[in-house]
């Protein structure tokens, strides 16, 4: 009777090790995940900023090559654009 007692002993002390270690690697888990959410967000961070560097120097080309741009609407530049590159 006494082994089997030692022997429960045993295995209820190797669950309790395996579910601490269970807790330890779950936490662990979370700390990646957030981390991968971080590194991603910063990412797409990034990305709109060249976007938006990109947008504003195109502007500033596009600004220069049509006499008064700036002072035009959307809807004028997009149809002087449209007649610009008509395929011929």
């Amino acid at each position: 009777m006494k082994d089997n007692r030692t022997e429960l002993q045993k295995v209820k002390s190797e669950i309790e090790l395996k579910e601490n270690e269970l807790e330890k690697y779950e936490k662990k888990l979370v700390q990646l995940k957030n981390q991968e959410k971080k590194i991603r967000k910063q990412a797409s961070l990034e990305e709109r900023k060249k976007r938006n560097h990109r947008l504003i120097e195109r502007g500033a080309i596009l600004e220069s090559f049509i006499e008064g741009a700036s002072e035009k609407s959307n809807q004028e530049i997009k149809a002087i654009l449209q007649r610009t590159f008509q395929k011929r």
